[in-house]
């Protein structure tokens, strides 16, 4: 007898189960991507002690009849593809029909579901057969979901805390919430409401119900097309920024996905605005032609391939980077002390009100009322008139921070463009007037009802940065290094050098040729590299370019003219004249940036009149 033989159908399903099912969060996902499947309207999620003990999903979708939901249960049993054709054109969250067959293997299910004309109720256990009687004809589907992994102690060994789980459960909810506003969303954990969203269609609105009304004020909208995709979403200002990338979400078609290509551009477009590991608030909203896109590639779905995923990257950059050269967004006292208090709850994943709360566990005594409690009905709760007017108010600061022209968008060539080169280029500063210096750092600048801090250095970095900045983009001055540097490719280095590299190189001032089979020979440099950064910089420069890291290049040489303008900037404890306090205004003014230096930090704080008060306790007097 061989060594080889087929597994049996229940080992088959629990291994199955494992790339599908991690965690009582993986069965929240799945049952409600079905009912979304379902055209569902309201969908309510219930879930006790982290969702080991239940998970219940509620809709009011089309429901399945009698047939449908026995078949429902068996592996690569789909409603939603037939063919190849149709595996090629998704529309749909869920295709594969492994989520429930891979849930009632390793849990007991109930299913109750209706499609209006036959009510079906069907419960499953694994290793039995599944029962089969009538049901309800409440239109929808109901699916129960209790003692999660009772029959795979290792996996249910090593579930987190509930607290963890809870947390889990909640961000899984939250990005389907966020990609179909027009659905109305219910969350309870432990009979507890997380939130509940209007299922109006309005994606400010569900960031409002979700993270607050504090950071829907601090957003700025953005849109976007190209051949085959458009995009829309909302972006934080610089002020709301985290430690992770946690609140930079993106969405195809509605399914939230990673994809490095599309952060990597938020990123990069917040650069200039942000400190090293720093990360903004993002949702953007793609929608492009099915055909261009293979979700079929990740066991979750969390990752797909698009086809054309440079160009949507590169849209996304180019749209953000001019949101944010019109908007010149200023730092104010209150938000910054906001931000280190509030903005880092994606540090402490528990969610710490929630966390707090969750350690309250249910009295023994109440179990018969709080199961009660977990099979009400619950509908969706009409928004009150405050909380409408909230929403509008959002809208309205929104509508005013739209840009009052478009600027043209920034291509590699035109990077290192800078406002010196014009007055009609000249940023819109508030009106300030410096009237001294404290700490020889720090410039308090006066104003109508507020007044400002500068930080010398931080503000003479940035002029400096853009003025060799348009340096490097006027003059490009190239020469030739006394000794050559050659540069040994690896095999993959060497089969990627072309003609269109060699054109990105010299676009940034670095002419390359080869010599030899695997060795280039750089002849000329940029004439700003100093001997100290000159060989490391083009080592590295041309590394990026020949493994296609599109930005790398341009990024290093940011961070070199960084670093020539710090050398150059007045440093702290350093006195000024009014007329050096003044020139240094006027310059700052001219700035695309001027509200942070090259690295990222502020260089202008705003501190108002309710800010003083405060502190002096004037306020409500």
């Amino acid at each position: 007898m061989g060594k080889i033989q087929l597994m049996k159908p229940e080992l088959a399903n629990l291994i199955a189960a494992g790339e599908v099912i991690e965690r009582p969060a993986s069965v929240v996902k799945e049952l409600v991507e079905n009912s979304i499947d379902a055209d569902s309207k309201n969908i309510y999620i219930g879930v006790l002690d982290g969702g080991r003990k239940k998970i219940l999903v509620k809709d009011d979708g089309n429901g399945m009849n009698q047939e449908d939901a026995r078949m429902c249960f068996l592996r690569h049993a789909s409603s939603k593809i037939k063919n190849e054709y149709e595996l090629n054109r998704i529309h749909t969250l869920g295709f594969r029909g492994e989520a429930i067959p891979s849930i009632a293997s390793v849990s007991k299910v109930i299913l109750t579901t209706s499609d209006g004309v036959e009510g079906t109720r069907v419960e499953s256990k694994p290793d039995s057969e599944l029962q089969v009687m009538p049901g309800p004809l409440r239109k929808g589907s109901i699916f129960e979901v209790s003692d999660l992994f009772f029959n795979t102690p290792a996996r249910l060994k090593y579930l987190k805390s509930t607290q963890v789980e809870n947390s889990n459960i909640i961000e899984v909810a939250e990005h389907l919430a966020l990609g179909f506003p027009e659905i109305s969303f219910s969350l309870f954990l432990d009979n507890r409401p997380v939130f509940n969203t209007s299922g109006r269609g309005d994606l400010l609105e569900a960031i409002q119900k979700i993270y607050g009304n504090r950071i829907a004020l601090s957003l700025y909208k953005v849109t976007g097309e190209g051949i085959g995709f458009s995009f829309e979403g909302f972006v934080g200002k610089p002020e709301i920024s985290y430690s992770r990338r946690f609140n930079m979400l993106t969405f195809l078609n509605n399914r939230c996905i990673y994809d490095y290509r599309i952060n990597k551009a938020i990123e990069e477009a917040y650069r200039d605005y942000l400190p090293p590991l720093r990360y903004p608030f993002a949702i953007i909203k793609i929608t492009a032609d099915s055909q261009l896109v293979d979700v079929n590639v990740h066991p979750t779905k969390k990752e797909v391939r698009i086809s054309i995923e440079n160009e949507i990257a590169n849209e996304i950059k180019s749209t953000l980077i001019t949101v944010l050269k019109n908007k010149k967004p200023l730092y104010e006292a209150s938000q910054d002390e906001k931000t280190s208090r509030d903005l880092n709850l994606d540090d402490a994943i528990d969610i710490e009100d929630f966390k707090a709360d969750e350690k309250k566990k249910i009295d023994s005594d109440n179990t018969d009322r709080s199961e009660q409690k977990f099979y009400q009905e619950v509908l969706p709760i009409e928004p009150t008139y405050e909380a409408k007017n909230i929403v509008e108010i959002i809208k309205e600061k929104i509508e005013e921070q739209k840009p009052t022209s478009e600027e043209p968008k920034q291509t590699p060539k035109d990077y290192f463009y800078s406002a010196f080169e014009g007055e009609e280029n000249k940023s819109k500063l508030p009106e300030m007037h410096p009237i001294g210096q404290v700490l020889n750092t720090y410039i308090i600048c006066d104003s109508d009802d507020c007044f400002y801090l500068i930080d010398q250095h931080a503000a003479a970095e940035r002029i400096n940065y853009e003025k060799t900045q348009l340096l490097f983009s006027n003059i490009k001055e190239r020469v030739i290094p006394l000794f050559p540097i050659v540069i040994e490719l690896s095999f993959k280095e060497s089969e990627n050098f072309d003609e269109k590299h060699q054109r990105e190189l010299e676009e940034i001032g670095i002419k390359a040729e080869m010599f030899g089979n695997r060795t280039l020979k750089i002849t000329e440099i940029p004439a700003f590299l100093d001997d100290a950064n000159m060989e490391s910089i083009i080592l590295d420069t041309v590394h990026s370019c020949l493994n296609d890291e599109v930005s790398k290049p341009l990024e290093l040489l940011h961070l070199t003219i960084a670093n020539i303008a710090c050398k150059k900037s007045i440093k702290a404890n350093h006195q000024m004249s009014a007329l050096e306090m003044e020139g240094l205004l006027r310059d700052l003014s001219k700035c695309i940036n001027p509200s942070n230096c090259p690295h990222g930090r502020p260089t202008i704080i705003r501190i108002t009149k309710d800010d003083i008060e405060k502190i002096f306790r004037r306020t409500g007097f």
